[in-house]
């Protein structure tokens, strides 16, 4: 229990920093990541998330299988076969997910995205994530 408020902090002092920089505001009480394994990396200013993530940003689930977390690029980028974002009225998949601190969101790979009925299929989507959904 201790070990996963420890990474949830240093979590959450990089994605605040992360943000700041951004100057694009995120309620970061509404933000959890979990995962089996977190690695940091202090030299490169990076962590590295393994096995079973989950991470939820409001109504927003996203789900994978490895995760880095760069400060120096301000991004968050998930891996997995495939890597699945879910909220009440849309759903997408894709090889890759990036997370950025103004919120949008690039499915890479194989990405499919369903939203108010609507399918779309492509190698690269980028998606506003929408806070008040």
């Amino acid at each position: 229990m201790l070990k996963s408020k420890k990474i949830f902090l240093i979590f959450f002092g990089c994605l605040c920093s992360t943000v700041l920089i951004s100057k694009e505001r995120l309620n970061s009480q509404n933000i959890s990541i979990q995962s089996d394994e977190v690695t940091i990396d202090e030299k490169d200013r990076l962590l590295a998330f393994k096995d079973n993530i989950e991470i939820k940003i409001e109504n927003y689930i996203i789900e994978g299988s490895n995760a880095f977390l760069s400060q120096d690029e301000e991004k968050l980028e998930i891996y997995g076969n495939p890597t699945s974002i879910q909220s009440k009225d849309m759903n997408g998949e894709a090889e890759v997910l990036v997370i950025y601190p103004n919120k949008s969101i690039d499915l890479i790979g194989n990405a499919k995205l369903k939203k108010n009925g609507n399918l779309i299929t492509s190698d690269l989507i980028t998606y506003q994530i929408n806070l008040n959904e």
